[in-house]
Order: C-alpha cells, then structure tokens, then sequence
C-alpha cells in the first residue's frame, strides 16, 4: 500500500494541535503521513482566514490536490473538509482523496531495445517558474521566521512582526499601496533583532495588526479585476460592518450598499456612485480579510420519495 502525504496549511497553532491529533486519529485505519506545504501531494487549505485565497493559488501552481477547510457551503475545490473538524471528516475525506485523486504512479523503467531501433531520448520539459512572491505571501503563518524590515522604492519602511502578527509603519494606508503588487524576494528582507522592535515601532509610527495590511495589500493587488478563485457574476456581501479608512471616501457608500444585501458588483457600483473598478478592489479588501463572501445559497433537501407516478416524477 502506497503511503501518501498531505499537510494542513494556514492554521493557527491551536488549531493545528487539534486537527492534526485528530488527523491521526482518522489515519489508523489508512495510510497517510503528514509534511510540509512544497512536499505534500495534497494540501488543506484553510479558506476562512485571510490566507486561504494566497495559500489556494500556491497550492494550485504547484500541482497539488487542493482540500478547502471552511464552515461555508461553497468551494472552488474538488474536495472539501468541513469545520469544525472531526477525525471522522478527516477519515471520509482521506477515503475520497484515495477514491478519486489516485497518487501519480511513478515512471516505469525503460525497456532496453536493440541499439539500432532505440529512439532517440525527448528532451526534458523545462521546469515551470515559481509563481514570483508577494507582500501577502509573507502574512500567512509560518512564512516568517522572525521580525523583517522591508523598504522598496519611494514606499516608506515597514517592519513585519509574525510572533506577534502586526506590522510596525505609519497609521495611513495609501503610501503602502505600492506593496501590493511589488515582488518581495526573501532578499528583500532584512532581519530584524527582536529587542529592537519598541524602538523601531516609535520610529516608524506605531504598531498595527497584519489585518489593515492585509486589507490595502487585498485592495491594490488586482488592478480593479476580482481576486483568483471568485466570480464576478456572484453577488456579495458584508458580513459585518468593517472599519472604514478615511483615505477612502467612497468606501462608506459601497459598505452601507453592500450592508443592505447580497449584490452584484455592478449593482454596487450604481447604488454607490463607485466605479467598477473601485468596488472590486473594495471587495477583494473585504475578501482578504473575512469581514465579506460570496452569497451562495445551499440547495434545498430533497423531498422523500413516494410511490406511484408522482413519486416517479419527483425522484
């Protein structure tokens, strides 16, 4: 029996403790081993944190088996385990990863021919890209070892603190919009001693939670196109009234729109006097932080069949 790998990605340190206890719980009666996100065949996304759509995309271009762990009804992934957790979840998802995502066989060994009639050898496929990181790529948990410095071009420093998930900087957010869509290479970064950090958060203007970086990275990285893995054509919603930044004005007028119900980012648009564009970065902001979603509603229980030729037409 063929042992495969997966890993949970994205979870807090308590969670983690818990699923994969229960993890081992459920792997008694199959045969799986846990490992890290770059070498596991199949990764568990966590979609209800801010990470889950970066971490989606990176598992995604990496040719993984993608899970999405969410207390919601919709996913965009073939699998789906559902919150809270069980050993029980984790035991029926591994029986239909085993069922429906068979682990690539490896290459059979060449049957050696007669010198005249061998082929002559395909070249080998040149190795995709890595997917070139980003400024949010480093938010999600245990992507940082320690404090970092980061400074590119005219945008003023920030400090990233992971023990503590804050980022020292000013309080506006506009200056760090170049961010989002900048490549941040782990060169990029310069590690910071801890013992520095009261004084670097004076210096550079005060210590702030990841989230309002999350949040302008979200708002700036797509250029007014929704973010990877939504639909345009959904309708959306708030679900709960966010902080308002007052270097966004319009953004009061999309909130109270969007507060009212679940609509199409072009009724947004026209209710609020925003642009498009506008309310699709004010959406994909929203999305990076939680506080919105997709409005999908869940399929009605089937009625129970009954005899006869109504049954007949009801099943």
């Amino acid at each position: 029996m063929t042992t495969r790998s997966i890993c949970f990605a994205g979870l807090s340190r308590d969670e983690q403790a818990t699923v994969e206890a229960a993890f081992k719980q459920a792997n008694a009666a199959h045969r799986w081993a846990l490992a890290n996100e770059n070498e596991a065949e199949a990764v568990v996304v966590d979609m209800d944190s801010m990470y889950g759509q970066m971490s989606l995309m990176k598992a995604m271009s990496g040719g993984k088996v993608v899970v999405a762990l969410t207390a919601g009804g919709r996913v965009d992934t073939d699998f789906k385990l559902s919150r809270p957790v069980t050993a029980e979840g984790i035991a029926t998802l591994l029986a239909e990863l085993e069922t429906q995502a068979p682990p690539v066989a490896a290459e059979p060994a060449p049957v050696e021919a007669p010198v005249a009639s061998a082929p002559a050898p395909a070249p080998e496929p040149a190795p995709a890209p890595p997917a070139d990181p980003h400024l949010a790529d480093y938010l999600r948990p245990g992507a940082l070892k320690g404090p970092v410095r980061l400074q590119m071009g005219d945008a003023p420093a920030i400090v990233l603190d992971p023990a503590q998930g804050v980022y020292l900087g000013g309080a506006t957010l506009k200056p760090l919009l170049p961010y989002a869509t900048a490549i941040v290479r782990e060169a990029d970064l310069e590690p910071v001693d801890p013992a520095q950090l009261p004084a670097l958060a004076t210096e550079l203007g005060g210590s702030h939670p990841f989230s309002r970086l999350a949040w302008i990275l979200g708002l700036g990285g797509f250029n007014g196109s929704l973010a990877p893995g939504f639909n345009p054509n959904d309708r959306y919603k708030l679900l709960k009234w966010p902080q308002t930044e007052r270097e966004f004005p319009r953004h009061f007028r999309i909130a109270t729109v969007m507060m009212k119900g679940p609509a199409l980012l072009t009724e947004i648009a026209e209710l609020s006097g925003a642009s498009l564009a506008e309310v699709t970065d004010y959406v994909n902001a929203s999305l990076a932080v939680g506080v919105a979603e997709p409005d999908v509603i869940a399929p009605s229980e089937p009625e129970p069949a009954k005899g006869g030729l109504l049954g007949r037409f009801r099943r």
